[in-house]
């Protein structure tokens, strides 16, 4: 069945329902339900409270909070066992290619340092 006789048989089947319910009402006596009023204010403000990150101090906290609480909580990375250098260039890198996360290759090396000093260590030569 071509493409153009599925989209004719939809429309006819939305197009039948329609009526089909539009007629049921009418048999029954009721109307249409009608629109509500719209309130003065159609926007509702709430306000969310504010959790301070609880991540350990460490150089380029703020690139990683900036890129990386975006997906993960801040306690996803301090639950982490220890892992050397190379391990987190790997994770870090993985975001970006396999989730596409928006990481330069400066911020990403950046990270990797916040990384491996919370949670490394560094790696033995």
């Amino acid at each position: 069945m071509k493409a153009a006789q599925r989209l004719s048989i939809a429309v006819f089947a939305v197009v039948s329902i329609g009526a089909s319910l539009s007629i049921s009402a009418q048999q029954s006596g009721s109307e249409p339900a009608k629109a509500a009023k719209p309130s003065k204010s159609p926007v509702e403000e709430i306000t969310l409270p504010q959790f301070p990150l609880d991540m350990p101090a460490g150089p380029n906290l703020a690139i990683y909070q900036q890129h990386c609480v975006l997906c993960h909580t801040s306690r996803y990375v301090t639950m982490q066992p220890r892992f050397p250098k190379t391990v987190w260039e790997k994770e870090v890198k993985k975001m970006v290619d396999a989730y596409g996360a928006p990481i330069t290759p400066q911020e990403q090396a950046q990270i990797v340092e916040y990384l491996v000093a919370i949670k490394g260590p560094a790696e033995s030569k």
